[in-house]
Formats: structure tokens, sequence, C-alpha cells
């Protein structure tokens, strides 16, 4: 009879071990871990683009999930069925007609030179002397000149280029233009700076493309300039879906969309919730949207939460379900949420 290598017999045991514990399962907690799979494996699809809120991924998403809501027995409870969407501020965009020219040699925007996003829409022209700082024209300084100290990581740079700019506006200036000739690193456009809108355009001018077009500061030189900026926003979707049992009490149970796990997870919840006999409480489930936007889906949540829904005993976040060492890890999470919901 032959006999079986140790090598290969260890390599098949690791081959099996996942179908061996499987077999382990009872069938239920079998389907939980298929379903979860195959929820996961849709939510980080391609297409999905990660899901991030306002896109076509989201969409998707959601579409999905109001499908598996429904499949469970949920009604929509949203501002809009099953929605609840809120706006999300998406910075200031720098439009195609801004331009900065000096010597009427086109610098090339984000190469060379950036406008700040608290910048003025408006243009400037005029022959200006680097060094001077006069009336009705554009002022240059160097960014070496905002700091007292050579410890610039404890500075706030753009603040001090803003009020740079309102003292330069106060005096006379049509535009303030930063430039750097020091070994500070440059800076980069920052498209979600909130600031108050200064009443000149403000504009910097990054190390190489300063040498490159004025690098003679005791010179006189052309300078053009316009700048437009846009303030820019999307949407995205909270979805919201309820069990109404005629309980006088509510849990809520939550997951951000932008972990396809707890999402998975929030979703065979719902399906095991289905089956609960008790109708002790009522069951409202959410995923959020807007994870990496500062949480915004779930913000928005708090503050326009359903009117109708009172007395809330628990509110269940999977997300923050405390990873469990047991496996499998996600049927685990599902079967704890479902114990907790229950339990309150």
């Amino acid at each position: 009879m032959n006999k079986i290598p140790l090598r290969l017999l260890i390599l098949l045991l690791i081959a099996y071990a996942p179908a061996l514990a499987q077999k382990k399962l009872k069938k239920s907690d079998r389907t939980i871990v298929s379903n979860m799979k195959a929820h996961v494996a849709y939510l980080k699809g391609e297409k999905m683009d990660g899901r991030k809120a306002g896109s076509e991924g989201e969409k998707m998403a959601d579409e999905y999930i109001i499908k598996q809501f429904s499949k469970s027995g949920l009604k929509p409870h949203g501002e809009k069925e099953w929605y609840q969407v809120f706006e999300i501020y998406d910075g200031k965009e720098i439009k195609p007609s801004t331009n900065l020219f000096i010597n009427n040699q086109k610098l090339q925007l984000y190469k060379d030179y950036f406008p700040f996003a608290y910048s003025a829409n408006k243009s400037a022209e005029a022959a200006v002397a680097i060094a001077l700082s006069e009336n009705g024209v554009p002022w240059f300084k160097d960014i070496k000149e905002l700091f007292n100290d050579d410890d610039t990581a404890k500075v706030d740079t753009f603040g001090l280029i803003r009020n740079k700019a309102k003292l330069a506006a106060s005096k006379g200036a049509s535009a303030l233009i930063i430039y750097n000739r020091s070994e500070v690193g440059d800076l980069e456009y920052n498209r979600y700076d909130q600031s108050q809108t200064v009443d000149i355009p403000v504009l910097y001018i990054k190390g190489k493309a300063f040498k490159k077009y004025a690098e003679d500061e005791s010179a006189i030189i052309d300078v053009k300039l316009n700048v437009q900026l846009e303030p820019k926003s999307r949407h995205g979707s909270n979805v919201i879906g309820f069990t109404d049992n005629g309980a006088d009490s509510t849990v809520v149970t939550t997951a951000h969309l932008g972990a396809e796990t707890d999402i998975a997870a929030l979703i065979e919840t719902v399906r095991l919730m289905k089956s609960d006999k008790t109708k002790k409480r009522n069951y409202l489930f959410v995923a959020y949207s807007g994870e990496n936007d500062g949480a915004q889906g779930e913000q928005y949540f708090n503050r326009h939460f359903p009117a109708d829904v009172k007395n809330i005993t628990t509110t269940v976040s999977i997300d923050s379900l405390a990873a469990t060492v047991e496996d499998p890890k996600d049927l685990n999470l599902v079967k704890r949420s479902v114990e907790i919901i229950k339990n309150n």
C-alpha cells in the first residue's frame, strides 16, 4: 500500500482546513457565511468606485441594499422613500478661465502656480516692480518673509497668507502673489479651505516656476492674471429601512457604506430579524453614506432623525463592535448584532 508523503499530507490538510471547519457549522450559519461573502463581493466590485458619496458606485450599492432590505420585509423610512439625501461640500474648483501670465508667458496651473481657495474672483494687469509694494498693482512677497523663525511646521501658512492678503488689499494692492525662493517645500492647492474670501486675488508661484519666469527680483515685469473659483457640492444618500411591530420602543442598527463587511453584516442582521417572533421592539436600520467625508451621513441622520420614531432603547453600531478572535469573524459579527438587538 502506497503511503502519502508527510509533506504532501500536511499540504492537503492545510488546503482542506477551511472546508473541514465549514462542515462544523450549522446549516443556518453556513448560509450567513455564504451570504456575507456574496454581499461583500458585490460591494467591493470595481464598478463601485469605493462607494464614494455622490458617485455612481454609491447609487449601485444603495440599490443593492434596498433590494436586500425589501426581501427581508423592511419598509422605506427615509425622507424620500428609502433615501435620506444630504449635501457634501466638495471644495472650490479652479475654473479653466483662471490664468497667470508673466512677461506674456503663460504659467501652467497646478504645476507652476495656483490661486488660494479664499482668493477673490477678479482680474489684474500691470507692470510690476517685484521688490516694491505700490498702490493699484499686484504685490509680490517671498513666502520666507512671512515667518519669524525657521519652525514653519507650527505655523498656519495658509492663514498667514490670508492675513497678509487682507493687509495688502487695505493698502491698495490689486492682488497678492506669494512666491518661494527658500528651502521651504512648495505649497499645494487646498480646495477644501473654507476661509472667508478676501477682496483681492491671491496666488502662489512655486519655486521652480518663479526662477524660470521672474528670477530677478529687482526687475520690472508685466503681470496679467485672472482668478475664477467655483464652489462645488455633491449629494450623498443614507438608506433607511423600518420594521414597525407596533411596539412602544425602537432599536436602531447602523453601519457605514464605506465598510463593505459591516454593510454585509447589516443586511444579514436584517434578514435574521425578519424571523423574530417576539415583536417587542420596532427596528430601524440605517446604511450611512459619506464616511470618508467626515461621517457626514451619520451627522445628518443624527440632526434629522425620523420624527415618528420614538423611544429609542438602543443603538447598535455594527462598525464599532469589537473584533472577535472566533472564526469565522463575519459570522460572529452578525450573530452578535442580532443578540444585542434581541436583548434590548
